[in-house]
Parts: structure tokens; C-alpha cells; sequence
């Protein structure tokens, strides 16, 4: 049988977004395929892990596997800035971490999902790519952001940028490339001037061998914000039809039939209040089994977020008084 296999990288703190994300997915297995879970972790608890396997294992549809990274946490993979999430590098090492496998899906936590992964993960086939996602969707202001630090030629690849929360790894030709070593060389080297690390890092050290997944397979939730008659679509995506027809009829179908259903931003459906598109990551909470758990962990999550607010409102502070 078939194995799809998917990695997660996150912190003690994600746990129960991490409980949403499996059986959500697992509950859409096709049956003819096995899944194949594993976790890059540092600091996650030994009863969360248990907890989370045992989660994975009533499913009937998956195994689930922890791999410690203690080994690549260290000050010279962390940079500077104070929003950094040291699980973002983690992504860059795979080709070394799953040398069983040619190619492999990548998924960040704060997702549900509502369809299966499977068909994701056999697209391209015979291809020369390293790794595949979906691009930016809607215009944005986003590239005035990087103008100052990175030079034309750059910025024309950056434009490329594939959505790092879900991804699929042709481990294979990366092996062969050793991209590996040119990845986390260029992340270390350049880390104070990208802007979203591992995201950035990826485009600029991989294109043009980067491939586009169809619009459904990641959709954000603030897409539901955006009707399609409304939308304004960004002009350099390689997915979308010339026609104003035939990109509002693409939009639309990726909102009535999203694979990965991904919370964008710092708010999420278990820290704040009316986040878009919540009720479906509560009815996944509910469907796991993990409401009792997060009850008990809210005190903790709304602690977190305070903290994490806090820090923006000081950072913005600071960044405003140097304009």
C-alpha cells in the first residue's frame, strides 16, 4: 500500500491546533493510501506526545512519529529579530531527516483540513522541481516590504514566493542538488533581511525549479473576505487564467472546495474572536476530542497571545519613533 508521508514543526505551544490538524486530516484519508505523520520537535511535552499519538492512532488511518531536533537548535540558526520561530528552519532540513523517502508534504498547524492530501501529494510527476505550493492568490502591497534589502533580480523571484504552510518536497532532486547545504548556508548568511525566513529562503535559493499546486489545495481564511466578483488578482501568478472570467470561476472554486483550510495571521480561531471561517476549525476541535484539553490550556494560549501582542505593540513602537 502506499504511504503519504507529511511533516509538522511546532512548539509546546501548538498542541491542540496540532490535535485540530491531524484527525482533521486523517478523518479525509482515502483508504487506499497509508499516512504517514512525523513532528520535528524541541520542547513538546512527553504526555502531549503521548496524547497526540494515541489521537492518531484512534483514527485507524495514520501513524504518527516524533523526531527530536534538540541537535540543530542553536544560536546560529535563530538570527536577530524577536519574532523568530526556530521551526521555520526545521523545514529546510528534510531532504537529510527523511532520507527514506523521495518526495514528502510539509504542513504547518494552524490549519484544518477539508478534503484529502493525498492527491498533492503525486503531483508533477516526472518533473524536475524541489518543491511545490501554491503562490500569492490577491494583490498585495507585500513586495514594497523587501525593496530596500533585495536587489531587482531578486525581487522578480520573489514575486514567485509559494505560501510555506503547505508544501510538497521533491526530496529526491534536492538530494541529488545538495540544496540542502546551499538552504541553510543562505538562511544563516542572509537571515536579518528576509522577511518571511524559510518562505523567502526557499524561492530565492530554488527558482526556477518550483512548481504551483491549484488554488485549492491551500486556501486562507481571509480569502472568505474577498468575494470573487471583488477580488483583485495578482497579476504575476502562473495559475490563473488571462480572463477576468476565468479567474473569478478558478477563486471561487478554491473557497467551495479547499484542501487545507489555513488561519493566516496572529489571529486564530482558539485565541480570539471572530476569526473568518472559525466555526470549521471548532467543529474539527470538536470531532477530535480535544475540547476538555483546551479548556484547560485557554489560560495558557490567552497568555500567549498577550505576550505576543504586547511584543508587536512594542516593536511597532520602536519602528515608528526611527520614521
Amino acid at each position: 500500500m502506499t504511504q503519504i508521508p507529511i511533516f509538522f514543526t511546532f512548539d509546546r505551544n501548538y498542541v491542540v491546533p496540532a490535535a485540530v490538524a491531524f484527525h482533521s486530516l486523517l478523518r479525509r484519508a482515502d483508504p487506499q493510501y497509508t499516512y504517514r505523520l512525523y513532528v520535528l520537535y524541541t520542547d513538546i511535552p512527553q504526555a502531549d506526545r503521548r496524547r497526540l499519538a494515541r489521537l492518531v492512532e484512534r483514527t485507524g488511518r495514520g501513524t504518527l512519529e516524533f523526531i527530536d531536533v534538540s541537535a540543530f537548535d542553536t544560536e546560529e540558526i535563530r538570527g536577530q529579530k524577536g519574532h523568530f520561530s526556530k521551526e521555520i528552519y526545521y523545514k529546510l532540513l528534510a531532504p537529510d531527516l527523511f532520507p527514506q523517502y523521495d518526495r514528502i508534504l510539509c504542513s504547518d498547524v494552524d490549519v484544518a483540513f477539508t478534503d484529502d492530501i493525498a492527491p498533492s501529494y503525486f503531483l508533477c510527476p516526472g518533473e524536475s522541481f524541489y518543491y511545490a505550493g501554491v503562490g500569492q492568490v490577491l494583490e498585495s502591497d507585500r513586495m514594497t516590504q523587501y525593496a530596500a534589502d533585495f536587489t531587482p533580480h531578486e525581487l522578480r523571484i520573489l514575486q514567485k514566493e509559494i505560501a510555506a504552510g503547505y508544501m510538497l518536497f521533491n526530496l529526491k532532486m534536492m538530494r541529488e542538488s545538495d540544496i540542502q547545504h546551499r538552504l541553510t548556508e543562505f538562511y544563516k548568511a542572509n537571515y536579518p533581511r528576509l522577511r518571511l525566513p524559510e518562505q523567502d529562503c526557499l524561492i530565492l535559493c530554488c527558482y526556477p525549479y518550483v512548481r504551483q499546486m491549484p488554488l485549492h489545495f491551500v486556501v486562507a481564511n481571509t480569502y472568505y473576505r474577498v468575494p470573487p466578483a471583488q477580488a483583485a488578482f495578482c497579476t504575476f501568478s502562473d495559475v490563473f487564467p488571462a480572463d477576468r472570467q476565468g479567474q473569478e470561476a478558478l477563486y471561487a472554486d478554491a473557497l467551495a472546495r479547499p484542501v487545507q483550510l489555513h488561519f493566516v495571521g496572529a489571529d486564530k480561531p482558539w485565541n480570539s474572536l471572530r476569526v473568518s471561517r472559525s466555526p470549521v476549525w471548532w467543529s474539527e476541535l470538536r470531532a477530535s476530542g480535544y475540547t476538555l484539553y483546551y479548556i484547560k490550556a485557554l489560560p495558557g494560549i490567552i497568555h500567549q497571545k498577550l505576550k505576543r501582542y504586547s511584543l508587536r505593540r512594542f516593536l511597532n513602537k520602536i519602528f515608528s519613533r526611527k520614521h
